[in-house]
């Protein structure tokens, strides 16, 4: 999963069922263009990931589907998995 779907699809993660608005994407994810995160939101909403409700032309709520929730419990625990090594590496060369 590339970096920009990864932001995304954590935000609504975090929302949890609340879901999350277009101005949680916006205050989340800096410097993010609008016509970017919807194509991203329609790609994961096609990939089976979100639940987009359209409640205006450019407003909606996005919710997690539970394999979109199984991918970031996923994600999480593999980047996790990767800075733990980047530590380990770090703290060995500065004992060496």
């Amino acid at each position: 999963m590339d970096d920009f779907s990864w932001r995304v699809l954590s935000v609504v993660a975090r929302r949890g069922y609340l879901g999350a608005t277009r101005e949680d994407f916006f205050s989340e994810i800096r410097g993010v263009q609008y016509k970017a995160l919807e194509e991203e939101l329609r790609a994961l909403e096609s990939e089976g990931h979100i639940e987009i409700e359209w409640t205006g032309p450019n407003k909606f709520i996005v919710t997690t589907t539970p394999e979109g929730s199984q991918i970031v419990a996923d994600e999480y625990k593999e980047r996790m998995k990767k800075y733990e090594e980047k530590v380990k590496e770090q703290e060995a060369s500065q004992s060496e």
